[in-house]
């Protein structure tokens, strides 16, 4: 399995292929550890993040998001430039085109695991049995992570 996140402590992005034996994970910028094998977590099949151990995860496919972002503008770009042009066959075969490249890479692309908390992503696993995105729940994290961020500083005044 590969897992891709930030370290909690010094935020020092990480990247580590994990084996079935593997007994920890850390960070290479500070000394920060976490315990893989303890209970619940299992490499092979996370039922929640290795890095943070919250359970709720989501599977989306894993694709940078900018490249999907720039292949939607150029498809509009040029079926703009071929209407312009009075070519609405080609317009039309432009964003047909698009189309059917974003449903081939769909069907191609692995998922990964992502996790609501640290956005950790859990890649190289079976995936089968995780939901895919909940607004819901992930705006119950957003919120759970500006009240953090406004306690905080609170938190700085009271001992100043």
């Amino acid at each position: 399995m590969k897992l891709r996140y930030q370290c909690p402590r010094c935020e020092t992005p990480q990247s580590l292929d994990l084996a079935p034996t593997s007994t920890s994970i850390g960070c290479t910028g500070c000394d920060w550890q976490r315990p893989l094998h303890s209970e619940g977590i299992d490499v092979e099949h996370p039922a929640a993040c290795l890095v943070c151990g919250n359970v709720d995860l989501w599977r989306q496919k894993d694709f940078p998001q900018s490249i999907g972002l720039t292949m939607v503008a150029a498809g509009a770009i040029f079926s703009s430039i071929a209407w312009y042009f009075h070519q609405p066959v080609w317009a039309l075969g432009i964003l047909l085109s698009f189309a059917a490249i974003d449903l081939l890479l769909f069907a191609l692309m692995p998922d990964v695991l992502v996790c609501y908390r640290c956005r950790a992503r859990h890649s190289g696993i079976n995936l089968a049995d995780h939901p895919t995105f909940n607004h819901e729940t992930a705006e119950r994290y957003r919120q759970e992570q500006l009240r953090l961020q406004d306690a905080v500083p609170a938190r700085r005044s009271q001992f100043s």
